[in-house]
């Protein structure tokens, strides 16, 4: 299975940049494996979770369009969620190669 997601780069880390990114209604992510360099992200918040809780995500890859154009594809690695409250706090996306072979 596939789904889409759009993300944006961004430049800054640590807890100060990913709790602004919260506050705006954003969650902060990152995209690396597969031999390539890791790239920080960040994702509508509100919309990702939503994506996240009706598809299979141990089964789906997704297409990350990214700023530029650019499109990664990967598959979620780990989800953070607050606790007790509905929110997205960070995703690890894990980066499939091209050409490697799906499983069924």
């Amino acid at each position: 299975m596939e789904a889409k997601l759009n993300l944006e780069v961004r430049t800054g880390s640590g807890k100060g940049v990913a709790r602004k990114l919260r506050r705006a209604g954003r969650a902060p992510g990152v995209i690396y494996g597969a031999g390539g360099d890791n790239v920080l992200v960040s994702m509508e918040a509100r919309e990702t979770l939503l994506l996240l809780r009706e598809v299979p995500v141990e089964d789906t890859i997704f297409e990350l369009s990214l700023d530029g154009g650019r499109v990664e594809r990967a598959r979620v690695r780990e989800v953070q969620v607050h606790p007790y409250r509905s929110q997205l706090l960070h995703v690890d996306f894990l980066r499939v190669r091209a050409n490697a072979p799906e499983a069924d």
